[in-house]
């Protein structure tokens, strides 16, 4: 097990965590994974997650020679990787992608000799008073970036908003036949917001059961499961997790490279839980010609990635209410690793959460994310390090 600090550019820091096999890396500016590592059957060390041409590494949007560029957007300029959003998407306002987290402390969990880092952030605009607490953790022979974050109302108001956790996946993961899963239902596809300039493969505001019966603008059906080859086109969609599900999950499979990425959450309330119940998907097959995904508004689009999350509703949306003192925790676990069975490739049918882990299931091929799927780790080190008893 290791864990370190690490100075990535001028002004910017992260912490390395690793098991060995398995490797994540977050920067303490805007708290974004930048990569999330596991190695290839052929023993190359790979990294899930996208990190675009466009990423800043300055100290911030503001002070960047062409923040114009970036639309003075901190949440552009730390484009990538995987993100907390709370209390909005908006830049307007102090929220978990556009400042800086503080890093409070680090170090080895010992009942499980797992590695772990506790993080902070505060927010004292006013009327958007809150404290976001986070805790990471890697266990030993997990695959598997466990993170707690305790979400607690510092004002004299009810606290409001929405929020939501997301990974952006790209090439050598994702590509060209890749296979996207979830056990979401009744997905529902959305038109491109104001600030997007893009054309949508899938008729906005339609309401399909199956990724695989996804109804195209142009007519007909096809699987928003199957990673195409480029299509021009970017698509934002949302599915509700059945409530009989203990946990909502999102998969991205590569069946030439044989690499998994899962993501997954608790699905069910339990007081102190704050429950992520939708799924989202956004399908950029070089979709997006707004800058600076394209140079200049307009031109070439220069992104093909693919970004799973969970959210609580629709960008926009203020389904979150928080009483004065009151904190919420939300769990999310993300997952990355190789398979050797061939015929996981062709896609499973079924998950089964098991002792060990998390199951993948096609007939009788099968293979094992070994993953503590119901949180019992980092939500006992989260009690203890938020409390202040470790």
């Amino acid at each position: 097990m290791d864990i370190r600090r690490l100075s990535l550019w001028e002004g910017r820091y992260a912490t390395y965590m690793s098991n060995g096999t398995f490797s994540a890396l977050i920067e303490d500016q805007g708290e974004v994974v930048v990569e999330l590592t596991s190695r290839s059957l052929s023993g190359a060390r790979i990294n899930a997650l996208a990190l675009p041409y466009f990423r800043g590494t300055g100290a911030g949007v503001i002070s960047d020679e062409n923040s114009e560029w970036w639309q003075g957007s901190a949440a552009l300029y730390q484009a990538g990787g995987c993100y907390f959003t709370f209390p909005s998407f908006s830049s307007e306002h102090i929220n978990s992608v556009n400042t800086y987290w503080t890093l409070r402390r680090y170090g080895t969990e010992e009942e499980h000799g797992g590695v772990w880092r506790l993080s902070e952030m505060k927010s004292r605009e006013e009327g958007n008073r809150f404290r976001l607490e986070k805790v990471d953790m890697v266990l030993p022979g997990h695959p598997v970036l466990y993170s707690a974050i305790r979400v607690t109302n510092t004002g004299s108001e009810m606290l409001t908003g929405s929020a939501s956790w997301h990974s952006m996946l790209s090439a050598p993961l994702l590509e060209t036949g890749s296979l996207i899963s979830s056990n979401a239902r009744y997905w529902t596809a959305y038109a491109l917001s104001r600030r997007e300039s893009g054309v949508n493969r899938f008729i906005p505001g339609a309401v399909f059961d199956e990724l695989k019966h996804a109804p195209l603008v142009r007519g007909g059906t096809a699987d928003a499961g199957y990673v195409p080859p480029p299509t021009g086109t970017y698509d934002y969609l949302i599915g509700k997790i059945p409530d009989r599900n203990a946990i909502g999950w999102a998969a991205v499979n590569n069946p030439k490279c044989q690499l998994l990425y899962f993501t997954f959450t608790p699905h069910a309330e339990d007081g102190e839980i704050l429950a992520l119940p939708n799924v989202d998907i956004a399908e950029n097959y070089l979709g997006r010609m707004d800058a600076p995904w394209a140079l200049f508004d307009g031109a070439t689009p220069e992104i093909r990635a693919v970004t799973l999350g969970f959210n609580t509703g629709p960008k926009g949306t203020a389904n979150i209410a928080i009483e004065p003192g009151q904190s919420r925790l939300l769990l999310v676990g993300n997952g990355f690793m190789s398979y050797d069975n061939p015929r996981i490739g062709l896609g499973f049918y079924s998950t089964e959460l098991t002792d060990d882990g998390i199951v993948f299931k096609r007939t009788k091929s099968w293979a094992l994310m070994a993953a503590d799927h119901r949180f019992t780790a980092i939500r006992a080190l989260a009690g203890k390090l938020f409390s202040g008893e470790e």
